[in-house]
C-alpha cells in the first residue's frame, strides 16, 4: 500500500514537472523571437502552450509577461485581468523593479481591453509612480501617453494635454527625441479636438520643425498630415493643400487618409474632378488595417450631390449606410465575442479551481481509505454516466439548433440568389453592358466606337450597385492593380471570354493571357490550379 500511493506522487509530480518544463522552453525561444524581431512567431509559439493557467506560478508569470509583451507588438488583446493580476501578485513578491512595473502597465491594458477604465487609470498611475522612482523616464512617458489617451474617452481633453506634456517632459529627459515631438504633435491634436485651431497650429509647427532636423519620414508624414487637417478645419485651404501633399511627398504608401481629407477639400472648394481623382486614389494606398469605405462612400455622395446627379448620390448614400451598419454590428459582434471570451475563460477557471480542490480531496481519500478505491471508482463511473448523458442531450440539441439554422441559411441564400438576378438584369439592360459586348463581337465596331473614360467609369459603378463592393474586394484580393488591369477584371465579370477580350481591347489573344498573369502574380496565384475568372467571379 505504502509503495503504490510513493509511486502515484511520484507519476504526478513528475507529469506536473515535465508540462512546466515544455512550457518553459517554448517561453524561451518566444523570447528570442522577440528579441529578432520576430513577434508572429513568438505569438504562435506562445499561444500553443495548452492550459497555461495549470503551469506553476513562477512559469506562468514569466509566460504572462512575455505573452503581453507580444500582443503589445501585435495590437492583440491582453492576457485576462485575472491572468494579469496572477503575474503581478508573483512578481510583487519575487521579481524586479522593471518586471513589477511591466505587468502594472499591462495589467492597466487589460483593463482597458475590458473596458474598465477606472481600474486601468488607477494602476497605470501606481506604475508611473514606480517609474519616476526609478528614473526609467522612457517608460514613465509611455505610461502618461496612455494615462492621457484614457482621457479621450470622457472627452477630459485638459487633462489629456496635461499628461501627454508629462509624456513628452518624460520623453525629452530619456532622449528620445522622436517620441517626445509625437507627444507634441498628439497635443497639437487635442486643440483642434477642441476647435482651438492656433494653438493646434503653434504645437503642428513645431514638432514639424523638429521633424525635419530628425528627418524621419513617418514622423514627417504624420505631423504634416494633422497640419493639414487643421487648416482644412480653419478653412485656410491653401496651407491645408500645401501641408497634405508634403504629408504624402513624405510617405506616399500610407498616404490613404491623407488622400480623403483632399478629396473632403476639393470638393470645399467646387474643384469636383481633383475630388474624384482623389477618392479614386483612396482604395488604391488603403490598407487591410486601415479601410477607408465608409468615408469615401460619404465624399462621393457629397460629391455627386455637388454635381447634381442625386440618384447616384442617393445611391452612395445608401451605400454609406449599409456599410456604417455593418460595421456597427461587427464591432457589437466583436464586443459580444470579448465578453463571451472572457466568461468563458472566467467559468473554465473556476472550474479547473473546483476540479483542482477536488482531485486533492480524492488523493487524500484515495491515500487514507486505498481500501475502498471500488466504492469511489464506482461512483466515478456514475458520475460519468450522468456528465455523458448530459452532454449527449446538449449536443442533441446542438445538432438541432444547427439544422434548423441550415434551413434558414438555405432560405437567406435563396432569397440572395433572387436579389443577384434582378441586379444583374439591370446590368445586361444597361447601354454600356450593350455597348461592350456589340464592341466585343466586331473588331471595327471595337474600332470605331472605343469606350470612352466615362464609360468605363459607368461600367465600374453599375458593377458596385450589381455585385456589392466588388471593386474592394477586387483591390483587397489583387493589391496595386493599375486601372487597366480593374478594367480588365471588370470585363471578366461581366463574362467577355479570351476572343471577345482581344476584340474589345484590341490586342492580341497572348496579350489576353498575359494581362492575366500579371494580375494572378499580384495576388501571388501564378503558380496555382485557380484561374482569374473563378477568382473574380467568386467576388
Amino acid at each position: 500500500m505504502k509503495n503504490a500511493v510513493f509511486l502515484l506522487t511520484l507519476l504526478c509530480l513528475f507529469f506536473s514537472c515535465k508540462i512546466d518544463h515544455e512550457a518553459r522552453h517554448k517561453i524561451k525561444a518566444a523570447e528570442e523571437l522577440l528579441l529578432a524581431e520576430n513577434p508572429d512567431s513568438a505569438f504562435v509559439l506562445l499561444k500553443d502552450i495548452a492550459n497555461p493557467d495549470a503551469l506553476d506560478n513562477k512559469t506562468f508569470a514569466h509566460w504572462c509577461l512575455t505573452y503581453a509583451k507580444v500582443c503589445e507588438q501585435l495590437e492583440e488583446d491582453m492576457p485576462f485581468v485575472s491572468q494579469m493580476e496572477r503575474a503581478t501578485e508573483y512578481y510583487e513578491s519575487y521579481g524586479t523593479t522593471e518586471e513589477k512595473i511591466w505587468c502594472q502597465v499591462y495589467l492597466g491594458q487589460a483593463y482597458e481591453d475590458e473596458k474598465s477604465f477606472d481600474e486601468a487609470m488607477f494602476v497605470y498611475l501606481q506604475a508611473v509612480d514606480m517609474a519616476k522612482k526609478e528614473l526609467a523616464y522612457l517608460l514613465s512617458g509611455k505610461i502618461y501617453n496612455r494615462i492621457a489617451r484614457l482621457h479621450y474617452f470622457d472627452n477630459s481633453y485638459d487633462e489629456a494635454q496635461r499628461y501627454h506634456q508629462l509624456s513628452g517632459e518624460c520623453y525629452l529627459k530619456g532622449n528620445d527625441t522622436l517620441d517626445y515631438i509625437y507627444s507634441i504633435r498628439d497635443i497639437g491634436w487635442i486643440y483642434t479636438l477642441k476647435e482651438e485651431y492656433e494653438q493646434a497650429s503653434e504645437f503642428f509647427l513645431k514638432a514639424n520643425r523638429l521633424s525635419l532636423i530628425l528627418n524621419d519620414s513617418l514622423l514627417l508624414s504624420s505631423v504634416t498630415n494633422r497640419l493639414g487637417n487643421n487648416y482644412l478645419e480653419m478653412g485656410n485651404y491653401s496651407l491645408a493643400e500645401k501641408y497634405l501633399f508634403q504629408s504624402i511627398a513624405y510617405d506616399e504608401s500610407g498616404s490613404a487618409p491623407t488622400f480623403l481629407a483632399l478629396a473632403g477639400l476639393y470638393i470645399q472648394q467646387k474643384e469636383y474632378g481633383k475630388a474624384r481623382s482623389y477618392l479614386e486614389k483612396v482604395f488604391q494606398y488603403q490598407t487591410m488595417k486601415r479601410k477607408l469605405t465608409g468615408g469615401v462612400l460619404y465624399q462621393f455622395y457629397l460629391l455627386e450631390k455637388e454635381l447634381g446627379n442625386y440618384f447616384l448620390s442617393l445611391n452612395y448614400y445608401e451605400q454609406f449606410v449599409n456599410y456604417s451598419d455593418s460595421i456597427a454590428d461587427v464591432q457589437e459582434q466583436t464586443n459580444i465575442l470579448k465578453v463571451e471570451k472572457r466568461y468563458e475563460y472566467e467559468k473554465l477557471r473556476n472550474e479547473n479551481n473546483l476540479l483542482s480542490i477536488k482531485n486533492q480531496r480524492i488523493f487524500i481519500i484515495c491515500i487514507l481509505l486505498l481500501l475502498m478505491s471500488l466504492f469511489l471508482f464506482g461512483l466515478y463511473k456514475y458520475r460519468m454516466s450522468v456528465k455523458n448523458e448530459y452532454i449527449y442531450h446538449q449536443r442533441k440539441i446542438i445538432n438541432d439548433t444547427n439544422t434548423a439554422l441550415q434551413e434558414k441559411e438555405f432560405a437567406v441564400k435563396g432569397l440572395s440568389s433572387d436579389i443577384l438576378n434582378i441586379r444583374e438584369n439591370i446590368l445586361k439592360k444597361s447601354d454600356i453592358y450593350k455597348k461592350i459586348i456589340r464592341n466585343s463581337q466586331s473588331v471595327e465596331e471595337a474600332k470605331i466606337c472605343k469606350l470612352t473614360d466615362q464609360e468605363w467609369l459607368a461600367l465600374k459603378e453599375i458593377l458596385k450597385t450589381t455585385y456589392f463592393l466588388f471593386i474592394d474586394k477586387l483591390q483587397n484580393r489583387f493589391p496595386n492593380l493599375t486601372e487597366d488591369e480593374i478594367r480588365f477584371c471588370c470585363l471578366l465579370k461581366i463574362g467577355l471570354d479570351s476572343q471577345q477580350l482581344s476584340i474589345l481591347l484590341n490586342i492580341q489573344p497572348t496579350s489576353v493571357s498575359h494581362k492575366r498573369y500579371r494580375i494572378m502574380k499580384k495576388g501571388n496565384l501564378e503558380n496555382t490550379n485557380t484561374t482569374l475568372e473563378d477568382i473574380v467571379s467568386s467576388l
